[in-house]
């Protein structure tokens, strides 16, 4: 995108917390860029908008956003059924964007959203923040390095696992709504159509809760993942088994609280392990934990450094990046279909 002729324009559908908390925020901080509208509709997100960014820049038209010829690009932040829809209008009507994660609840969804941000050269990215994550890029550079160069042996396991019921730590300040929606966005099904009944709200409880962890998976294994078994316990708890070659990946989902946040990744080598502990989202001073073990030189427990920066901030900037023709996009829509067909491996899996 030329940016000669000033700011970029950006829109955002959806005022809640995490619109007010993860993103927003931090493209009011960018000169790069320039809000000019935030779309809400429950009046009491209408009222706290407004006294702080006046309200020119507030409206309730989330199809108002669209026609906009002066917006250029617009992050979505609002109801999961409804993400997919809503990002499809607004790649129809030229917008650039950035949409919270779940893109979408099928394949076929996906592949809409992803076919057309291509017919139209839109850049599409999905609100997976973890992968801007300094701990996990740390982690990502470590791991390429080790496998590569055998320094640890031959991998021998992989394990991504997830544990956590809630965010723990207290969210950075937001208002809250004190009302119900008054505008009832268009929404898609919650499940791709094979799914049988029985197992779709656990489903749609895996596809919000593991959808990080199983784009993480694919950030370390990016191709060849073939998924070998997947269980489903009640409806908040899945594991499923992969595997990359001859070696075993383990995805380990459950909702349980244990007063703390519990998700992290495990890399057992021959002769050693990389461990990543991944702090809550809300957790703004944090970032994933890197610790390696290394027998051969009689390392255990030892920290790798890793730089500093919430991974939501990071996003954004990323983003704003992307759309400066600085970077390419590290959560591609592309990228995120890729996770729905993993996502719907597993559940054919699961239902097997």
């Amino acid at each position: 995108m030329d940016t000669a002729a000033g700011p970029i324009k950006i829109g955002f559908l959806g005022g809640g917390m995490m619109a007010q908390v993860g993103h927003l925020p931090y493209y009011l901080r960018d000169r790069r860029c320039d809000v000019i509208r935030v779309c809400e509709s429950r009046p009491s997100l209408v009222e706290a908008l407004e006294q702080k960014l006046g309200s020119k820049r507030v409206i309730r038209d989330h199809n108002a956003l669209f026609s906009d010829n002066e917006i250029q690009a617009i992050v979505i932040s609002a109801p999961r059924p409804a993400t997919g829809p809503l990002t499809l209008a607004a790649l129809t009507a030229g917008k650039h964007v950035l949409a919270e994660k779940p893109m979408a609840h099928s394949v076929e969804q996906a592949q809409k959203l992803v076919d057309a941000a291509a017919s139209r050269q839109l850049i599409y990215a999905v609100g997976f923040m973890k992968r801007y994550d300094p701990g996990i890029l740390a982690a990502k550079a470590l791991f390429d390095e080790t496998v590569a160069d055998l320094r640890l042996g031959q991998l021998l396991l992989a394990r991504f696992y997830d544990f956590s019921n809630s965010y723990v730590v207290t969210p950075p300040a937001h208002v809250r709504p004190r009302e119900s929606r008054t505008e009832r966005f268009p929404t898609w099904p919650t499940y791709p159509s094979w799914l049988p009944e029985q197992y779709r709200d656990a489903f749609a409880w895996f596809l919000n809760v593991a959808s990080h962890d199983v784009n993480l998976l694919r950030f370390f294994f990016p191709d060849g993942v073939e998924v070998v078994s997947a269980h489903c316990g009640g409806d908040t708890s899945v594991v499923a088994t992969m595997r990359k070659g001859n070696t075993p990946i383990v995805l380990e989902v459950t909702k349980a609280a244990v007063g703390r946040w519990v998700e992290g990744i495990d890399f057992l080598f021959e002769h050693g392990q990389i461990r990543v502990a991944i702090p809550s989202p809300m957790a703004t001073e944090q970032v994933s934990e890197v610790s390696l073990d290394d027998e051969r030189r009689q390392i255990v427990d030892e920290r790798v450094e890793v730089e500093r920066g919430w991974s939501f901030a990071r996003q954004a900037t990323g983003f704003i990046d992307v759309l400066a023709g600085s970077s390419k996009p590290m959560t591609s829509g592309k990228d995120g279909l890729a996770d729905m067909v993993l996502t719907e491996e597993i559940w054919r899996r699961v239902t097997d």
